[in-house]
């Protein structure tokens, strides 16, 4: 029988004990804590995974992780360079992602942050009407999730583009390609969506520099993580009147301080990091399954570059 460590970080693990009983039974995946030869052990299913984790298993082959960003084991000092790890690739997430996504993008795109703005100063005046075709939707990182996403956003009928480091081919899709590429990009996109993953390379991406290159009056929305978004640059380009407005899903130090100057700008919306979640059973059946391929010597789906191409 397949013996799998499981790690969470607030021990919250029982919902997903009891789901991989239920799915995969014989890959006998047990709380972390509680093996009793972890020298045998050489598969770990974790989310955020502390140093402790890798130690306790010095046989580890493989990690699968709970979740779709893998930056907190790829930062992590301790997880030895021979070890696989497979990120889940949907697990209910791209649904999620697609909704929250859209939500913004038409609350932006049919005016509703002025109708806000003027219902606080009992104003009533409608704003000149626009077609979707000409609302410029662009997507930094055309990975699974933005993927979906782009192909998602056409029901809508807005113009759709992505960036990415690798060349994509989606249909309906304009694309571009690496850094060179990066500014045309910006310069076509009224309302920016990041799902990059973090890498050495996209860290801070969401600098003066770069947004400055988007649209006069264009929006922001980060659902990827918070450093890559330079703050102070964002407060100053929309004081500037540059960029019309911002939601926020993610930040550096999380929960969000409640001091900071972004809970109380009048032109940024915060979210608890709450943009997508994984979905227990999903991410089960996902995981189960990589697993068991992995097992037999196949090759599944999933498997991480340490260089991380977006």
């Amino acid at each position: 029988m397949t013996s799998c460590a499981l790690f969470t970080p607030d021990d919250s693990n029982a919902e997903w004990l009891a789901e991989f009983k239920r799915q995969f039974a014989h890959l006998n995946v047990q709380d972390w804590q509680h093996i009793k030869h972890p020298e045998l052990v050489k598969y770990g299913i974790v989310w955020k995974p502390t140093a402790t984790f890798f130690q306790r298993f010095p046989n580890l082959t493989t990690v699968f992780n709970l979740g779709a960003g893998v930056d907190a084991i790829l930062s992590n000092p301790a997880v030895p360079e021979h070890i696989d790890i497979y990120r889940i690739e949907d697990g209910g997430m791209a649904a999620q992602m697609n909704q929250y996504f859209s939500y913004f993008l038409l609350h932006f795109f049919r005016n509703m942050d002025q109708y806000q703005q003027q219902q606080t100063s009992q104003q009533w005046q409608v704003q000149p009407f626009k077609s979707a075709a000409s609302f410029r939707v662009g997507i930094l990182g055309l990975g699974q999730l933005g993927a979906q996403l782009a192909q998602h956003l056409q029901i809508y009928d807005f113009d759709v583009a992505g960036w990415s480091r690798s060349k994509k081919n989606l249909p309906n899709v304009t694309h571009y390609t690496g850094l060179e590429e990066l500014e045309t990009f910006l310069q076509r996109t009224d309302a920016l969506c990041c799902l990059l993953p973090l890498t050495p390379e996209t860290k801070g991406i969401l600098n003066h520099q770069n947004m400055s290159q988007l649209p006069q009056g264009a929006v922001v929305i980060n659902a990827g993580r918070g450093e890559h978004l330079i703050v102070d640059d964002l407060l100053k380009l929309l004081d500037q009147k540059h960029l019309r407005g911002a939601v926020l899903d993610v930040f550096e130090k999380e929960p969000l301080s409640a001091q900071h100057a972004l809970w109380q700008h009048p032109k940024v919306m915060i979210t608890p990091h709450s943009s997508a979640q994984s979905e227990c059973a999903p991410c089960v059946e996902q995981i189960g399954q990589t697993l068991q391929a992995v097992v037999h010597n196949q090759s599944p789906s999933g498997l991480v570059d340490r260089h991380q191409g977006y």
